[in-house]
């Protein structure tokens, strides 16, 4: 068997027809379209007058010349420098606004450190005041302290001197028993001797 040579010439031809034969019915219009207008185009324009296109460029090069006499070398045309200088402006004007709030800013910024400073010393004032108050407070309750101590101290020697005092009274009701019996001994004795004087004068 003899191989087949594969012509990629046909397949690609091929292919090329059967896109175009896809494409056909919106190329066709637009073909037909462009045609229409060429012609409609070269009605103003015709082969054999050559003055219309002598006078197309005559009118081309004074345009030129126009051009460049307006705005020789680097000068740039009025409406860009008219809009060079609003944009000029422009900036001028967003660099004053931008220094302006941040002139506005700084000012707030400062205002607002010294608002925070005064408040700081107000703050701090009142804890000098308050740590003041709470060391003479504990000062103070060191003192009812020491007067409570003392208090203490004078109440257990008001107690000794109590507990003295009961035994002292203690024994002066022992000694005032004792006086009694005595003198109870001696009215006794003055009573017998009483009896015994009476009884010898009776005699």
């Amino acid at each position: 068997m003899i191989p087949l040579a594969i012509d990629f010439i046909q397949i690609i031809a091929d292919i090329v027809a059967a896109v175009l034969t896809f494409l056909n019915p919106i190329v066709s219009p637009m073909g037909s379209f462009m045609v229409y207008w060429m012609e409609i185009v070269l009605q103003f324009f015709p082969q054999n007058n050559l003055t219309v296109y002598i006078s197309i460029a005559i009118v081309i090069v004074i345009i030129g010349l126009i051009v460049n006499i307006a705005w020789p070398g680097n000068k740039k045309p009025g409406f860009l420098v008219k809009a060079e200088e609003i944009d000029e402006k422009i900036e001028k004007k967003a660099k004053e606004f931008d220094k302006k709030v941040e002139e506005k800013a700084k000012e707030l910024e400062e205002k607002v450190e010294e608002k925070v400073e005064d408040i700081e010393a107000k703050i701090k004032k009142k804890i000098k005041k308050a740590k003041k108050k709470t060391k003479e407070i504990e000062e103070k309750a060191e003192e009812l302290e020491e007067e409570a101590e003392e208090l203490e101290e004078k109440t257990e020697d008001l107690e000794e001197a109590a507990e003295e005092l009961e035994e002292k009274v203690e024994d002066l009701e022992e000694d005032i028993e004792e006086l009694g019996e005595k003198a109870e001994e001696l009215e006794e004795t003055t009573e017998k001797d009483e009896n015994e004087t009476s009884k010898t004068e009776d005699d």
